[in-house]
């Protein structure tokens, strides 16, 4: 719902690729909440998310 009320149409964005990125928010959120008992922003489990494949990458060509 999100999506539908933010998207601008002025701007060059097609709206699936707009919606993709807020339900992607919004599954995270939901898997987030659900499973810690510290609540972690969803920007900083993606940051981690990030920092974990990089690490494999590094971890792999070594």
């Amino acid at each position: 719902m999100k999506a539908i009320e933010k998207f601008d149409p002025d701007k060059e964005f097609k709206f699936s690729t707009y919606a993709t990125w807020w339900i992607k928010q919004s599954i995270t959120k939901a898997i987030a909440d659900m499973t810690k008992h510290v609540r972690i922003p969803v920007h900083l489990i993606d940051e981690i998310n990030s920092y974990n494949k990089t690490y494999q990458l590094l971890f792999q060509k070594l």
